[in-house]
């Protein structure tokens, strides 16, 4: 839908707004990244200070913190990593990152939500295929505890942060005279969004369809409240992280034949980190989008069901 009256050419007749240097600017940005010692959390933390941000990564364990600030902090450009040890998993936790954070800064512009858990599971593909063998190995095998510590960690937690930091995500625009006031990015999965269990992992694929769900809410009761809060949700396939457990071979371009078999993947290769990174840049500088779930898989979910996964 677009407005006849108005012409976008003329808007930005003259300025230089559709620079790639002005397209995508978090110079000067503060950004707090959960989970941001490892993995996919690291990569979205590592882009952010290379383009000027000041990147707070948060996670269980400072050594990873410490060492990832020492060994990607970026050389040029005016970002840094700035490592805080706190767990945002719990209440507490998240308690004690909002108060180390506002006790150093007066806004922040992004908040990823990028912490999160793979618990182990039952196999319901290693047992015979009879209605006594899969209840006996998906009851017997499964606990209520490591459902709920999933769900905990990948879902709840996310809800806390949110409205721990909304009255710093705010005074983005209100205090650091921004035109939007800082935004919130979900990491969700395509886990959460296919039909099929991936081998039995029903807990996490259970618990990243909520969060895509609460980020959904989240966009839409701060929208209707003029909060001008903008929540997305991205949603990565197979990317080498120590949550999923990817053979050497698959990571890299060499074998796309393998990929395909056995991972199900029509590019033939694992999500590297210019991949996300360039999604990510793409959900938190749009001032125009909230409520989307952007999904990063090189095409896995348009073929899901043909793989062994």
């Amino acid at each position: 839908m677009t407005d006849s009256s108005h012409s976008l050419s003329n808007s930005i007749s003259g300025s230089d707004a559709l620079n790639l240097s002005k397209l995508f600017d978090v110079k000067g940005w503060v950004a707090v990244v959960t989970g941001g010692g490892t993995g996919l959390g690291l990569v979205t933390a590592t882009a952010l200070a290379a383009n000027g941000a000041k990147v707070y990564i948060t996670g269980r364990r400072i050594e990873p913190l410490e060492k990832a600030a020492k060994e990607s902090a970026p050389k040029e450009g005016g970002g840094s990593l700035i490592p805080i040890q706190a767990d945002a998993s719990t209440k507490e936790g998240i308690q004690k990152m909002r108060e180390i954070i506002e006790g150093r800064e007066k806004w922040i512009n992004v908040l990823i939500n990028n912490h999160g858990v793979s618990l182990g599971h039952a196999d319901p593909n290693a047992v015979e295929q009879t209605p006594e063998a899969l209840s006996k190995e998906l009851f017997e095998n499964e606990t209520f505890d490591n459902w709920l510590d999933a769900y905990r960690i990948n879902t709840a937690s996310y809800y806390f942060t949110a409205f721990a930091f909304l009255p710093l995500l705010s005074a983005a625009k209100t205090v650091g005279n921004y035109p939007e006031p800082g935004n919130i990015l979900n990491l969700g999965s395509v886990s959460g969004i296919t039909k099929t269990s991936q081998k039995g992992q029903f807990s996490y694929n259970a618990n990243k369809a909520a969060t895509i769900s609460l980020s959904h809410q989240l966009a839409t009761e701060f929208a209707r409240r003029n909060l001008n809060i903008r929540v997305n949700v991205i949603c990565p396939g197979y990317f080498p992280s120590g949550m999923n457990a990817m053979e050497e071979q698959y990571l890299g371009d060499s074998n796309h034949d393998y990929a395909r078999k056995r991972w199900g993947i029509p590019f033939g290769r694992a999500g590297n980190a210019v991949d996300y990174a360039q999604c990510i840049f793409s959900l938190i500088a749009n001032q125009y989008i909230t409520g989307a779930e952007l999904v990063i898989d090189g095409g896995w979910l348009l073929v899901q069901g043909k793989s062994t996964v």
